[in-house]
């Protein structure tokens, strides 16, 4: 009879794998659609779409933060097995967000359109289009907001299932939307903008529906505003919104920085590089929503041996993974984005290869923010680490401004702040969590960088000795996965993680011959 401990990594497992294959099939339409999107809108338009956009997305910081604080309060309180308490939580997290939802339109709406018109460098041909696409994005914005405990209660009672086959669904209605755009002559960015509204309102009813069908406390809605509940949210929030902010300004902050030094065409190229960075930090994100409802139950339930080793396994899974994808990405990049797009944009392929560097060193500790979270104790990392982050845009703003012009400066000081982010984690974890950050280090940190740098070296060795071409595209990807697969067989895993995937290897062995 497995153990919960088993039962739980079975779990983690399980969903992990919907959500890979939810991340291959998503790749796949993100490599399909840009072209077409580029090719419908054209560069510039292109340029504004994602500019403008990112606008409105620069204060969906807030929906982050207050994302993580349903799943966590959510989870908390099924691990608690109370009904009554999972009840309160949803009601007052849905009356919270739906009141900020107003006050945001009816606060930050008028900024927005104030910073559109008197800040940025867009052309008077696109001046009106621009206008519409960010009432559109607005619109977006506030129903992401409103459907948070909706996502919420799917992800804390771990139903990866139908996160992945929606965001499948959401994926193909984008590519439908992509291959649409080239029959349209006039205000194709406005048409666009829309059509990708439209798709918003089905994702989120086709959540209203199956969650109403399923969970029990999203059902007969009341507002609620739970005195205990609002207060430990509210305090969860005021230290998360930091962390928040600096993940998007990190994307969207230096994408308007660029847009202030050097236009809109420098927008399409971190546009693109963005577009790839976002699946990659997406599948990574999936990968912690697989895993950390269960370190908050584990948690809650008074199992901390049980959290800290799935935060191990945590931590191995989502960095192989993403070494499995970065590598070839690093040493094939221009081949890949040449055949994708044809002639690229200046800096483009630099700006790719700097994001995903950045996203790998954040990845060496992200999975114990997961801890943070279970625990509550995310005052000190959120204040020390998170502002960390936060200087990516004030600085790369005052360099550019005083010292250099060259484009890849906000991605150079990325990289620098990302170091100091994890090397900042592993303190606050020491202190905080009273984690025993040495042994973390040596059993699971030195084995993911000795990993990846070995893999790493010996594919971009082998490629130096061919030409660019398919073939080598297909030869480097199969000693990036030789590579990995043997590293981690060898040293990436421990001998009880060694003999457990022995066993399970057995035993599907002889399921099968039976």
């Amino acid at each position: 009879m497995p153990t919960r401990e088993q039962q739980n990594k079975k779990r983690i497992a399980k969903n992990t794998l919907f959500l890979y294959f939810r991340m291959l099939f998503l790749i796949c339409v993100q490599l399909y659609s840009v072209p077409l999107v580029l090719k419908g809108l054209g560069v510039e338009g292109y340029g504004i779409y994602s500019v403008v956009g990112g606008i409105v997305t620069l204060f969906s910081f807030i929906g982050g933060a207050l994302a993580s604080g349903s799943q966590r309060f959510l989870a908390f309180a099924i691990g608690k097995n109370d009904n009554l308490l999972l009840k309160q939580v949803f009601d007052t997290t849905a009356t919270i967000y739906i009141g900020m939802s107003l006050i945001f339109l009816l606060t930050l709406d008028p900024i927005c359109v104030w910073f559109l018109n008197n800040r940025m460098s867009i052309s008077e041909n696109y001046l009106f289009a621009a206008n519409i696409v960010l009432q559109l994005s607005f619109i977006s914005f506030i129903i992401s907001l409103v459907s948070i405990p909706i996502n919420a209660a799917v992800i804390a009672h771990e139903k990866m299932s139908i996160f992945a086959y929606v965001s499948i669904l959401e994926g193909v209605l984008k590519l439908i939307v992509a291959s649409l755009l080239i029959f349209f002559k006039n205000d194709v960015l406005i048409i666009y903008a829309s059509m990708i509204l439209g798709i918003n309102i089905i994702v989120f009813l086709v959540y209203q529906i199956y969650c109403r069908m399923n969970f029990s406390e999203c059902r007969n809605f009341h507002f609620c505003f739970e005195k205990n509940t609002r207060k430990q949210l509210a305090s969860y929030l005021s230290w998360n919104i930091i962390g928040s902010l600096a993940n998007i300004l990190k994307q969207q902050g230096v994408n308007i920085v660029i847009n202030l030094f050097f236009g809109a065409l420098l927008n399409a190229a971190h546009a693109i590089a963005q577009q790839l960075y976002g699946v990659l930090n997406q599948f990574i994100n999936n990968i912690y929503l697989a895993s950390r409802p269960q370190l908050t139950k584990s948690y809650a339930s008074g199992k901390t041996e049980e959290m800290w080793s799935l935060m191990n396994l945590s931590s191995k899974i989502v960095f192989f993974l993403l070494t499995l994808i970065s590598i070839p990405l690093l040493v094939e990049g221009k081949f890949l984005l040449t055949i994708w797009l044809g002639d690229l944009p200046p800096y483009m392929l630099d700006m790719l290869r700097l994001f995903v560097i950045s996203l790998l060193l954040e990845t060496l500790v992200n999975p114990i923010i997961g801890v943070f979270q279970a625990q509550n104790k995310i005052r000190r990392y959120q204040i020390y680490s998170s502002t960390i982050l936060l200087l990516v845009v004030p600085t790369s703003y005052i360099i550019l401004k005083f010292f250099s012009s060259n484009p890849l400066i906000p991605y150079y000081i990325m990289i620098g702040l990302s170091a100091c982010f994890a090397l900042s984690i592993l303190i606050i974890a020491k202190q905080d969590l009273l984690m025993d950050t040495q042994s973390f280090v040596k059993s699971v940190l030195v084995r993911e960088i000795t990993i990846f740098l070995i893999s790493l070296g010996l594919t971009a060795f082998i490629a130096s000795h061919f030409e660019p071409s398919i073939w080598r595209m297909v030869l480097t990807t199969g000693v990036t996965l030789f590579s990995l697969a043997s590293t981690i067989w060898m040293i990436g895993i421990n001998k009880q993680e060694r003999n457990n995937l022995k066993n399970l290897i057995k035993k599907r062995l002889t399921h099968e011959r039976s």
